[in-house]
């Protein structure tokens, strides 16, 4: 987060001084900030397609596409595998601030990159293509099969057998409450495990002022085939406008409840700064719900999460949990 002098802030706001592009990314609400080794570069990727003339589309998308890539984190290529042990499927959505232009695809399988199939979504009278119908769009569209099975999605399946066998404390309460093996709608047979519910995305600002907002993710392990989240929900996993860009993480279902995106947007557009923006919505979360989010407004950046990974417990100590990162 960088902190600007009061009266530079004013003059921001106001459009009397030119803002310098800014870039903030997140690896999930449950991602160690060790694996700031992996958002620093992404985030300087997503900077990087900003000073080169971009927009500020152009740079969030560079930066989750980073992230898709690097199979340490859950989108694209090392996106979880769900309970059936072998089924992956992908959400990715992208927004930009300027135009308002929104595009998203949700339940995709067997693409590299789900945000840019996203991309090409906001290009259609369409605003979200899901489940075989986007498989067969990213095919037409140019994007070839992809298996995103890898070494780590597959050793992350399996540290997580425990969680639903019992023997893990983070055991997902409503999930202990249901009976759902009886429930189960898989094609394959019933295996047992559960997989975090990290998301990655990427807020930009670019030299003109504009805000965009991209996300991608692979979803929860503990779904039924199909399962869609907050990622490609409007206004949920994503928001942008005129005067700032947000993108959350966390538990899908409880972001789309209360709209987190769009609300925390709001908030900037009222004139609060990025990260008081950001504590506020943190806050108004209980302390029993994942949450992450970055973002960044007209002369601010911000983010944070209420979750640590390292501690394994809800905390308050919001802006120094999960890995996230800003490049100006």
């Amino acid at each position: 987060m960088r902190i600007r002098p009061p009266f530079a802030i004013l003059l921001l706001a106001a459009g009397l001084l030119a803002a310098p592009p800014a870039a903030v990314v997140h690896g999930g609400a449950g991602s160690p900030r060790a694996r700031m080794d992996g958002t620093d570069p992404a985030a300087a990727k997503a900077l990087a397609a900003l000073k080169a003339g971009g927009s500020a589309l152009d740079g969030a998308l560079a930066g989750v596409v980073a992230l898709e890539d690097d199979p340490r984190f859950n989108a694209g290529t090392g996106a979880n595998i769900r309970l059936d042990g072998k089924t992956i499927q992908m959400d990715a959505a992208c927004m930009d601030g300027a135009t308002g232009g929104y595009g998203a695809v949700a339940a995709i399988e067997r693409v590299k990159n789900p945000v840019l199939v996203a991309r090409k979504v906001m290009d259609t009278p369409h605003l979200l293509i899901v489940g075989e119908g986007a498989t067969r769009f990213a095919r037409a569209m140019g994007f070839p099969d992809y298996d995103p099975t890898c070494a780590e999605n597959k050793a992350r399946f399996q540290r997580v057998q425990a969680i639903l066998k019992g023997s893990d404390p983070r055991q997902i309460e409503a999930w202990k409450r249901y009976d759902w093996k009886k429930a189960w709608n898989f094609p394959t047979p019933l295996k047992e495990a559960l997989g975090s519910p990290d998301t990655v995305g990427c807020v930009t600002r670019d030299a003109k002022g504009n805000f965009a907002a991209a996300i991608s993710t692979g979803g929860t392990t503990i779904t039924f085939y199909g399962r869609v989240g907050d990622v490609p929900m409007f206004g949920a996993g994503i928001y942008a406008g005129p005067k700032g860009a947000v993108a959350c993480t966390g538990n899908g279902e409880d972001i789309i409840k209360h709209l987190v995106a769009k609300t925390t947007y709001d908030l900037l557009a009222q004139g609060l700064p990025a990260q008081e923006a950001v504590d506020r919505a943190l806050k108004a979360f209980p302390p029993t719900i994942d949450l992450g989010l970055v973002a960044v407004g007209p002369a601010t950046t911000g983010g944070g999460c209420n979750y640590s990974a390292e501690k394994k417990a809800f905390v308050t100590d919001y802006r120094n949990q999960m890995a996230w990162s800003v490049r100006e």
